[in-house]
């Protein structure tokens, strides 16, 4: 294994030097050869798949196909027919039905998913609410459910996304005439809601076979659900079945939005969903792709998703009302879809500055205070900070110095914090044995949000950091690059990297293949570029063959790369497409130059070049 030392662009002054582990997964010439010809594919997505747990050919074959067919029965998750029959019910009896999202790209599209489902369905008396992220706050709160009881006595009230800990709020919907059902997959706290229905991936008593749905998925379920009921109890009727493929696209908006594992059923909603709307994308999904520059694309893949248009959805609920970006998802007329994308547009520009200034307002904040040193966690605060920002600037921090981070946004009834952790600890669990004096708090393993009075901020900043130091292991304090394997740059033939884009969707379960080039020279000159020119372009060699290359942000660390310099590099593969012409390119991750190996290599097992 080999480390090297991580700058993060002109930040550098900003942290402490930090080390990168390089990580060569084991290998097993023999398992691989195997796994290679039983499938039919190239030794490298062998190598991928046997590193990612599926060892068996049938379990490859169903990875690697993601048939619809393979998604599981929506009569399986907890909850999920009652909560169908009631809803049917309410449609049946003109009742009027109000659907309670988060602001969040997850409880947008799930909000959208169900109400465009419900209204095919014949309901007439559908709306939603979605709170104000600034003036509400996350989740079930009780202003809104005295209003929605006001100006809908006798409600349906469904939430989606949020609600599996609005204790509170569920017995304030009881008093006041609301029926109320909660569908969420976010982690369940001691105590749950006394609603109707509860629709849970992981509810107690049940046994749902995929416990990481997010949001969006289990409303697509419910939709699903209730489209059966239409149908013939089995099936959906064949128009609404038709929604249901079409609202694939939402789902996989929000899965990839939400950092949920792709894999199993994460892994078919999103394959069919990044295909549903590249083929076929609805009104307001064109709308957003045109703004977000998406439009005429070969492909879409999730990282463009996760960059490019889940941002200016959620640029909605982070600066303005998220409502907006339901309106636009759900909308068949083209001309309004194009105008509230592109006020979404312009939202997410103001949202990029003022992330960028409170993100160098916390680097200050942290220099001040003697930068990292031995801290367990990042827990800043401060008035004045939007409290729609708080969560990416945030994950911006655990980009930097890879520690939990909490932002906290002081208010003036209340201080809002955003938390993100890094991989491996359990942010949730962190903020939990920390909770006492905290007015709430909620989330999951990842990401979690708080609340506290601003006077409760400097004890619980205390205990967290306290919490973090004593917890967080010397391996979990480092940033490690998982490697695939090590392989010649002669092996990257156009065919096999197209082997390897059978691997996709990539993300959070499913990391994109990351491979290692021993022994490699620069040719010619590198450039730095980009607006800010943080990036550096390259040309690498090794034997007869040579690539042009990409690293994202390295263009600082690469300043002293010079040609013919020999270096290990550390990558991903692609296929760069332009004008019609397909090359395989590289996506620089880290890189050491050889003669700095000496000092900072460890042992490590030897990958054979035939993986």
């Amino acid at each position: 294994m080999a480390a090297s030392t991580t700058d993060v662009g002109d930040l550098r002054e900003n942290i402490a030097a930090m080390t990168t582990r390089w990580r060569l997964k084991p290998f097993d010439s023999h398992q691989t050869a195997a796994l290679s010809r039983a499938v039919g594919v190239a030794p490298l997505v062998a190598q991928a798949l046997i590193n990612r747990g599926i060892t068996e050919p049938d379990r490859a074959r169903v990875f690697l196909e993601s048939r619809l067919s393979g998604l599981n029965d929506p009569a399986l998750l907890p909850g999920a027919v009652e909560a169908a029959d009631r809803i049917v019910q309410a449609i049946r009896e003109d009742r009027s039905i109000v659907i309670y999202g988060d602001y969040d790209v997850d409880g947008v599209c799930g909000t959208s998913v169900l109400w465009a489902a419900l209204k095919l369905a014949g309901a007439k008396q559908v709306s939603y609410y979605i709170p104000h992220r600034v003036e509400e706050g996350y989740g079930v709160n009780g202003d809104a459910v005295r209003k929605i009881a006001v100006d809908h006595p006798g409600a349906l009230l469904v939430t989606v996304d949020c609600g599996i800990s609005a204790v509170v709020e569920a017995r304030l919907a009881r008093e006041l005439g609301l029926e109320m059902i909660v569908t969420d997959h976010h982690t369940i706290g001691e105590e749950l809601p006394a609603a109707e229905v509860l629709v849970h991936p992981r509810l107690p008593g049940g046994s749902y076979p995929f416990g990481d749905l997010c949001g969006a998925a289990v409303a697509f379920k419910l939709a699903w659900q209730i489209c059966k009921s239409f149908g013939d109890g089995k099936k959906a009727s064949p128009h609404l079945r038709d929604y249901l493929v079409e609202s694939l696209g939402l789902v996989a908006l929000a899965t990839i939005a939400d950092v949920v594992p792709l894999n199993d059923e994460n892994r078919v909603l999103v394959r069919h969903g990044l295909a549903g709307i590249m083929g076929a994308p609805t009104t307001g999904m064109k709308a957003l792709m045109r703004v977000a520059g998406c439009l005429g694309r070969s492909k879409l893949s999730a990282g463009t998703v996760g960059f490019n248009l889940a941002p200016r959805i959620n640029a909605a609920g982070r600066l303005e009302r998220a409502m907006r970006a339901v309106e636009m998802l759900t909308t068949g007329d083209g001309r309004l879809a194009d105008e509230i994308a592109d006020e979404l547009n312009e939202v997410n520009a103001r949202r990029q500055e003022v992330e960028r200034e409170i993100l160098q307002q916390a680097l200050e904040q942290i220099r001040a205070e003697g930068g990292l040193k031995d801290r367990g966690a990042l827990v800043l605060g401060r008035k004045g900070w939007h409290p729609g920002v708080i969560g990416i600037v945030a994950s911006r921090l655990v980009d930097i110095y890879h520690r939990p981070t909490i932002i906290v946004a002081f208010g003036d009834e209340f201080a809002q914090g955003s938390a993100r952790s890094v991989p491996g600890f359990n942010v949730y669990d962190a903020i939990k044995d920390c909770s006492d004096g905290l007015l709430s708090f909620g989330g999951h393993s990842a990401a979690a949000g708080v609340r506290m009075t601003e006077d409760h901020f400097p004890r619980f900043a205390e205990l967290f950091d306290e919490r973090c130091r004593t917890s967080l292991t010397p391996e979990l304090r480092e940033k490690v690059l998982h490697i695939d394997a090590e392989v010649p740059l002669a092996m990257l033939s156009l065919s096999v990297v197209e082997d390897l884009e059978k691997l996709e969707p990539h993300g959070m379960g499913n990391p994109r293949p990351l491979f290692l080039a021993s022994q490699v020279r620069v040719v010619g000159e590198p450039r730095a570029v980009g607006e800010q020119k943080k990036h550096l372009k390259l040309k690498l060699g090794q034997g007869g063959s040579v690539f042009k290359a990409i690293g994202w942000n390295l263009a600082e660390k690469g300043k002293d790369l010079a040609h013919d310099v020999s270096c290990s590099v550390v990558f991903h593969p692609c296929v760069d497409e332009w004008n019609g012409y397909r090359r395989v390119q590289l996506e620089i991750r880290d890189f050491a130059v050889t003669a700095d190996l000496a000092h900072v290599a460890e042992p490590a097992a030897v990958v054979g070049a035939e993986a």
